[in-house]
């Protein structure tokens, strides 16, 4: 008989109509592959986030109904969090208190507001559970810009989201290029396209730059626009640089007209945000080359979905990423100079071999952590040993 997991994580979620959504978070489809593993070792999830009522139909998809939501107080930002703490504690603390007690393992995602009350709650009832280290906050911030108050909350929070966990801990993304890591995939086997022989760029006189995720600031987009000006600007008479932008976000105004003052905003195309997997898949599977010059993440889902369709990738080496470049399954960006950014990609865009090659083995790297394989490989490794 399966046992019953207790997420604890910090997406924002939404009621709607009956039914659970997520503002902007796919780690629900992950939690779904858990539940898809062989031999039902994980018989049930309680997915525990901050939810609050819609007042219009999400865009997002709801969660898989096999998961059982709990909603915890809401709240805005690292920053809303801590003006209300004592509060959002409280009230927390009376939702968490028998879930987690009636829990087999509690999973915690960090960082997470909730991270240290779970934990507390978890060594109290004496229930099991491990850590799931899916970011950093302090890089966050200091990738921001942020003051030194910021950084010093950043690091408070990564400090007790790790001690949260426990003695059992996964980082995210640490140790694929070797086997032994685990990363958070939503890529299916069947959506591995096979690109060799394919022509490269697809259209010759044209590249077409992707990147994905969320429009906000610290994903180091300002400085994706800039070096697409300075592409555009440098194209050679019947040649043409264009970016095709997939998600939406508080910072889209804000690019929107920082394209328009640097005269390329017909160079961008802003897809906004895709509910539908196939449709994304296909979006990515259109354009030349996955840009994504974040300064800090830990390891982006959207990085193995642009090797599943085909595309090469050049990236920040921020957190896990840097094992990537290491192994030259992507090439790195400085990720804060527009000047730099543009000659790699200018480089890369004059170098088929190295395309070609980074082609297959982006695609190969991505059939080897599909969604499926890595829920398999997180059961096997950390959700068995822990509550075993």
């Amino acid at each position: 008989m399966g046992i019953r997991v207790v997420v604890i994580d910090d997406n924002p979620h939404l009621r709607w109509d009956g039914r659970v959504y997520p503002v902007n978070a796919t780690f629900h489809r992950f939690l779904a592959a858990v539940l898809d593993v062989p031999g039902e070792p994980v018989a049930s999830i309680v997915h525990c986030v901050p939810l609050r009522d819609a007042v219009a139909a999400p865009a997002t998809l709801p969660l898989d109904p096999r998961i059982e939501v709990v909603g915890t107080a809401p709240f805005s930002g690292i920053g809303g969090y801590l003006r209300h703490a004592p509060r959002l504690l409280r009230s927390n603390a009376r939702v968490l208190r028998p879930v987690i007690a009636s829990a087999d393992l509690v999973w915690i995602k960090v960082p997470a507001s909730n991270a240290a009350l779970a934990g507390w709650l978890a060594w109290r009832a004496g229930v099991p559970r491990f850590g799931y280290v899916a970011g950093n906050a302090l890089a966050v911030a200091r990738g921001r810009g942020l003051g030194l108050g910021a950084r010093a909350v950043g690091l408070a929070y990564d400090v007790l989201g790790r001690l949260a966990g426990g003695r059992h801990r996964v980082v995210v993304g640490r140790g694929l290029v070797d086997g032994t890591g685990i990363v958070t995939s939503l890529v299916e086997p069947d959506e591995i396209r096979d690109v060799s022989g394919a022509p490269w760029p697809a259209i010759p006189w044209r590249l077409r730059l992707a990147w994905a995720g969320r429009l906000a600031e610290g994903k180091g987009l300002e400085v994706l626009v800039d070096a697409l000006a300075l592409l555009a600007h440098g194209d050679v008479e019947g040649h043409r640089t264009e970016l095709v932008l997939i998600g939406d976000g508080p910072a889209r105004a804000s690019l929107e007209a920082r394209a328009v003052a640097l005269g390329i905003n017909e160079r961008i195309h802003w897809l906004g945000y895709i509910a539908d997997r196939a449709t994304y898949m296909d979006a990515l599977a259109s354009c030349d080359l996955f840009v994504f010059p974040s300064p800090a993440e830990g390891f982006p889902k959207v990085i193995l979905d642009a090797m599943a369709a085909g595309l090469p990738v050049v990236a920040t080496p921020s957190g896990e990423l840097g094992e990537l470049a290491r192994a030259r399954l992507m090439e790195s960006l400085a990720g804060t100079c527009p000047v730099d950014d543009a000659d790699v990609i200018r480089r890369l865009a004059r170098s088929p071999l190295d395309v070609a090659r980074m082609r297959g083995a982006g695609a190969g790297f991505a059939a080897i952590h599909t969604r499926p394989a890595e829920a398999g490989r997180l059961v096997a490794a950390v959700v068995t040993s822990a509550y075993g």
